[in-house]
C-alpha cells in the first residue's frame, strides 16, 4: 500500500524527513542535552556529551558520529554558522532511526538533530509550589531526558495558568524539582536540594553547584525536604544548563531575598563553567 499522510491542514505525500523523523514524532523515542554558549564558549560541554552518551546506552541507542564527541559537536556548529563570540543555545537530539508503526524498534538505529537557538531572556522568576490537590504527572525516566516530554508540557501550561514562570513538583509531600530546573534554597549557611535519588533530573549545573558549595561557606543538605522548609528559606534559586544560577525573586505569591552567600555561590558557578567551558 502506497504511504498517505495529512499534515498541517493537506494531504501530502510522505517526506523523507517525515519518515525519518517518525518515531520521535510518534513516540518521542528519543533523548536531547542542551548547552548554553557564552561569548563563544559552550558550557558544561564535555559533560554533557557525556551524559547525552549515557542516556543513549540507558535507552538503547547508538549515538551518531557527529553528536559522540565535542569536537564533532564543534564541527558541526561552526558549518551551519554558528558565531565564535555569539550567545546562543545549542539543543543536541538523538532519536531512533525510522521503522514500521508499532512500538517495537527495528534496530538500535538513530539519527541527530542539532539546533542553534537565542538564548533566554533575564526575567524576574516567579515560582509556585504545587500543592497535593494538584495532580501533575511525573517524567516515565526522570533521570534521562526524554523527547517524551510531555509531563512538562502539562506542568508548563498550568504553570502558565497560575502566573507563575515554574512550578515545583511535589512527590507524597516531599519537593522535587521545577518543571526546567532543580531547586535550590538556605536556612543559614545550610543549603538544601531534593536528593538524586527523588524523581528528578539532577543537571549539570546542580552538580556545580554542590561541588563548589563550600567554597562560600555553604553547607549541603541533599535529602528529603518538605514544602514548609522551602516556605521558610531564606533565599531561593533554580538551575539549569541555559539560565545557570537563577534567582527566586517571589515563591508563592511572596518576594525572597537574595542572601549574599548566594550571589557569592552564583558567581562561583558561573567562572567555574567559563573556566572549564570550550572555546568555539
Amino acid at each position: 500500500m502506497e504511504p498517505k499522510l495529512w499534515m498541517a491542514g493537506e494531504p501530502r505525500t510522505p517526506e523523507p524527513l517525515c519518515e525519518l523523523a517518525g518515531r520521535a514524532l510518534r513516540y518521542g523515542d528519543g533523548v536531547f542535552v542542551t548547552l548554553a554558549c557564552r561569548e563563544g564558549i559552550l558550557l558544561d560541554a564535555e559533560a554533557q556529551i557525556g551524559r547525552l552518551t549515557r542516556a543513549c546506552e540507558r535507552v538503547e541507542l547508538t549515538v551518531p558520529e557527529t553528536a559522540a564527541s565535542v569536537s564533532a559537536l564543534l564541527d558541526v556548529l561552526r558549518s551551519i554558522g554558528a558565531r565564535g563570540d555569539g550567545d546562543f543555545v545549542v539543543r543536541v537530539q538523538v532519536s531512533a532511526g525510522p521503522s514500521g508503526r508499532g512500538y517495537g524498534r527495528s534496530g538500535d538505529d538513530s539519527w541527530e538533530l542539532i539546533e542553534v537557538s537565542e538564548p533566554p531572556s533575564a526575567r524576574e522568576c516567579r515560582v509556585a509550589v504545587a500543592g497535593p490537590d494538584l495532580r501533575l504527572p511525573v517524567p516515565a525516566l526522570p533521570s534521562v531526558k526524554s523527547c517524551s516530554a510531555l509531563a512538562h508540557v502539562l506542568a508548563a501550561r498550568e504553570a502558565a495558568r497560575m502566573g507563575v514562570h515554574e512550578l515545583i513538583r511535589t512527590a507524597d509531600g516531599r519537593v522535587t524539582e521545577a518543571i526546567s530546573a532543580n531547586v535550590f534554597w538556605t536556612a543559614g549557611d545550610i543549603l538544601r536540594t531534593p536528593a538524586a535519588s527523588l524523581p528528578i533530573y539532577p543537571g549539570m549545573t546542580r552538580a556545580l553547584v554542590l561541588e563548589v558549595a563550600g567554597q562560600v561557606g555553604l553547607e549541603v543538605d541533599e535529602g528529603e525536604h518538605d514544602g514548609a522548609s522551602l516556605a521558610a528559606a531564606d533565599g531561593v534559586f533554580l538551575t539549569n544548563a541555559t539560565r545557570g544560577v537563577e534567582p527566586v525573586a517571589e515563591l508563592d505569591g511572596e518576594s525572597t531575598r537574595w542572601p549574599e552567600p548566594l550571589a557569592r555561590l552564583a558567581a562561583a558557578v558561573d567562572e567555574a563553567r567559563r573556566t572549564r567551558g570550550t572555546r568555539l
